[in-house]
């Protein structure tokens, strides 16, 4: 005779178990910790299938192997990689920084950024009202963390920002073509071809000189006084 349980697999007795031993019939016995006996047909099953779990046996029939896993298509595999090569590269790009001068002598050289939507509402929206509002100077953000605030002339920023979008375009225009040439390649040697960081422009650096902006201030404060 052989029973089958949960903690003993597969257990073969000459006798039926006692009745000090839990038994059952089904399935839901058997998950609930009961011994199941074998009929003479699933103990032939067992024999000729020792590798069979105890519920195969019960039910005699054999879970199907999973299918196997797809082969990775090399060219895919290649690509997905360049793509994130192309995008690590052009988040890498988007930075500039601030030469900050007093009596001729760098004092602070910060790191910042502006994406897009912020650059496109500073020069259009904001820097002008803030100026119409009689604002000379705004705030911006360095990179790094906790970020920091640098104190920028109005008309410092609105000279900048024309060279910072510049510069954001041509670094989108490399990460677009990058991208389509990934894609638009047939073999994985044409993809590992692909510079990432060929022909992508030098990082901006702004000269800040505050001997210039405080005489500016001065120069201003004098008008307003007269």
């Amino acid at each position: 005779m052989i029973y089958i349980n949960k903690t003993i697999p597969f257990w073969e007795t000459e006798k039926v178990l006692p009745l000090s031993y839990k038994t059952g019939v089904s399935i839901e016995d058997y998950e609930n910790g009961a011994f199941l006996l074998l009929s003479d047909e699933q103990s032939a099953f067992h024999v000729a299938h020792p590798d069979a779990t105890p519920l195969e046996v019960w039910k005699m029939e054999l879970t199907p192997a999973p299918d196997p896993a797809p082969e990775p298509d090399p060219l895919k595999t290649a690509r997905q990689a360049k793509l994130q090569e192309i995008v690590a590269q052009d988040e890498f790009s988007n930075k500039f920084f601030v030469s900050v001068l007093s009596g001729g002598t760098e004092i602070a050289n910060v790191e910042l950024w502006i994406d897009k939507d912020l650059r496109n509402s500073l020069y259009s929206i904001t820097l002008p009202a803030l100026q119409a509002d009689g604002q000379t100077t705004t705030k911006l953000w360095t990179t790094g963390t906790p970020p920091q605030s640098i104190d920028v002339p109005i008309v410092w920023a609105l000279d900048k920002l024309p060279l910072l979008e510049i510069y954001a375009k041509r670094t989108y225009d490399l990460k677009a073509s990058n991208e389509a040439a990934a894609y638009a390649a047939t073999t994985v040697e044409e993809i590992a071809q692909i510079d990432v960081k060929a022909n992508y422009p030098y990082f901006l650096t702004f000269e800040l000189n505050l001997d210039l902006n405080t005489q500016d201030n001065a120069n201003n404060t004098t008008e307003t006084n007269s």
